[in-house]
């Protein structure tokens, strides 16, 4: 009868045992993306759990290619805050400047996956299209693709980043108010960067949903490429033609802003119009627009959770890794917080005046 008893328990030792391998509890720490091992099943011990969060990212590879990085606030803080995560879970960081160069960029991941240098790649690209087909390249190598800020045609795992419609449609109202209020010509001016991103036609069409039922007209729309200077110099140019007859700016992002907050300033400075007779109203909130709010050359932006794009990313990277699920049989869209800011609450706003560090 002992050996009755011993023998039936040691079946059911064998079949729960079993049972742990099939549902995953017990993981694969440290498994290859898209292998299909998960590294967590329904319930996990504290101190395990937290060893095998870190054993599952320990070596992986993560590469983040950004449209600039260097002396660039918005990227730099985005990298900075990976850089601190990863490290931290073992994994390997690394960073590739395409320097506003999209053939560079292309370069930089066509290289990345043909060489399997990469189990995630973290993409900030140019326009909606020209990464299409290494997010699809990438796919197929087994490697996941996380797109920050900039949305593109080929969503890849996951898209992570502002609301970019819903914010301009914020400010575009701010601006309107504001116009209202000066009872100045109801005339616009946008200034986007090469117009075929994601963020300048999402912006577009932010502006336009709240500017045309208001029987505001957009009289002039300037793509500068992101460059100040090509920025500072449209906003000169629309502002001689238009004089007092334009109301506002819509710039796409901050430090653009200030380069057309300069050339407002200058205009007024000048005679070509009236003292605050333009506001500028934009995206973004970095510490250098901060700067130009106080000194009166921009009037507001939508600010947005900067850093919190970069911890997003972490966390994702983390969670298609550990799920072990097949990179590109999951996509998931999602927006970080914005908030309008101007002088009277910028400094008592969290994600506004973000640094690169």
């Amino acid at each position: 009868m002992k050996r009755k008893i011993t023998a039936l328990l040691a079946a059911a030792a064998a079949a729960v045992a079993m049972t742990a391998c099939t549902t995953g509890s017990s993981g694969s720490s440290g498994s290859a993306p898209g292998g299909g091992n998960q590294a967590f099943g329904d319930s996990a011990q504290l101190f395990d759990a937290n060893q095998k969060a870190h054993d599952v990212m320990k070596g992986k590879r993560v590469a983040f290619v950004p449209i600039l990085y260097k002396g660039y606030n918005l990227t730099q803080n985005w990298g900075a805050s990976m850089q601190r995560a990863f490290d931290n879970l073992g994994a390997q960081f690394q960073v590739y400047d395409a320097n506003f160069d999209p053939d560079k960029m292309v370069k930089i991941v066509n290289d990345l996956i043909s060489r399997k240098e990469a189990d995630v790649l973290i993409l900030h690209n140019t326009d909606v299209g020209v990464l299409t087909k290494q997010i699809e390249d990438a796919r197929k190598a087994g490697i996941y693709t996380i797109v920050v800020n900039m949305m593109s045609s080929q969503l890849g795992d996951a898209f992570i980043g502002v609301d970019v419609v819903h914010a301009a449609q914020d400010i575009t109202k701010r601006a309107i108010a504001d116009c209202d209020q000066r009872g100045g010509a109801k005339r616009l001016a946008i200034i986007d960067g090469p117009g075929n991103d994601a963020a300048s036609l999402q912006w577009s069409k932010g502006v336009h949903d709240v500017a045309d039922p208001a029987g505001y007209e957009v009289v002039a729309t300037a793509h500068t490429q992101w460059q100040n200077a090509a920025a500072q110099q449209a906003a000169a140019s629309i502002t001689q033609q238009q004089k007092d007859n334009l109301c506002a700016y819509m710039v796409t992002y901050d430090l653009n802003s200030v380069a057309v907050g300069d050339a407002v300033s200058e205009a007024a400075a000048r005679g070509v119009i009236r003292p605050n007779s333009i506001g500028v109203y934009t995206m973004a909130a970095d510490t250098l627009w901060c700067d130009a709010l106080r000194a009166g050359k921009v009037t507001a932006s939508v600010a947005y959770d900067v850093q919190g794009v970069g911890a997003a990313a972490v966390v994702t990277a983390q969670q298609l890794i550990q799920t072990g699920v097949a990179p590109g049989s999951t996509h998931s869209v999602a927006y970080v917080s914005h908030a309008v800011v101007d002088r009277s609450n910028v400094d008592n706003t969290t994600i506004a005046c973000y640094k690169g560090q």
